[in-house]
């Protein structure tokens, strides 16, 4: 008897699923295209990608900033900078009548002791600095973005944010050693940004802070973030870009603004 049955055919609609990333693949991937890289995240099992990158950024950050105190004219450059704002500060309150002369150099005196690299207080406040700034860094980002989000209606895990924003922070691990870098070679605190060019002599100091905040690797870091939340939050590109670099330049213009205005 024939056997006129057909072989079964094969749903083509059916894919097969993702292999999850190894941390090394998702570090690499989100260096090289962290579109795909998200993609395949949030696609697979939760895991925390995030916690390699910010464990990664504070040893650097510690090691770096090991450096800058140890970098005699550096920390000089920058201390001097920081006196002669106080001091300038000091006059203003003096003429403006709000403290007398004796009042203003009690005042000087005392914040020089805060200010000296080898004092504990300097020191805590370096490396305490470099601890804790990628964590805020990390949750704080995460909650905004969580809060933005639910504006467009989207639907996102939190976990999914944590790596969004945590997972790039190898790219501001870079950034830190470049800017240590041009630091040590320019003898003043440098980013790959329009400060190095735009500098102090020709804009002047508030403005040269406002530039050096504009740095390609912020630029970098965030483009990975917004190609990220996109995948996590499943929402158009524009709206992601929009988000991350809209909640960028607001942190910036608010900030510039703090400085100029105190």
């Amino acid at each position: 008897m024939e056997n006129n049955q057909e072989p079964l055919e094969q749903n083509p609609s059916v894919e097969e699923p993702l292999e999850q990333l190894s941390i090394t693949d998702a570090i690499t991937g989100v260096l090289t295209g962290p579109g795909e890289t998200f993609e395949t995240m949030v696609s697979t099992k939760k895991k925390n990608y995030w916690v390699i990158p910010v464990l990664l950024s504070i040893v650097i950050g510690i090691v770096v900033t090991f450096i800058f105190f140890r970098d005699a004219q550096l920390m000089s450059g920058i201390m001097d900078k920081q006196k002669a704002q106080l001091e300038k500060r000091m006059d203003e309150q003096v003429k403006s009548g709000k403290m007398s002369p004796e009042q203003s150099k009690q005042a000087t005196e005392q914040a020089e002791k805060f200010m000296d690299p080898k004092s504990t207080f300097f020191q805590i406040m370096g490396y305490g600095g470099v601890v804790l700034v990628p964590f805020l860094m990390l949750f704080v980002l995460s909650l905004v973005y969580l809060l933005s989000l639910k504006a467009f209606k989207a639907d996102v895990d939190f976990g999914n944010l944590l790596n969004v924003v945590g997972l790039p922070l190898v790219i501001t691990t870079i950034g830190s050693i470049i800017s240590l870098v041009l630091s040590i070679v320019m003898g003043t605190v440098s980013t790959l940004s329009p400060a190095l060019i735009l500098n102090e002599g020709m804009v002047g100091v508030k403005m040269a802070e406002f530039f050096t905040k504009i740095d390609l690797i912020s630029i970098w870091y965030y483009f990975a973030v917004a190609a990220g939340l996109s995948k996590a939050a499943k929402i158009s590109s524009g709206k992601s870009y929009g988000i991350v670099y809209g909640v960028w330049i607001f942190w910036i213009v608010i900030t510039s603004a703090f400085s100029f205005i105190f």
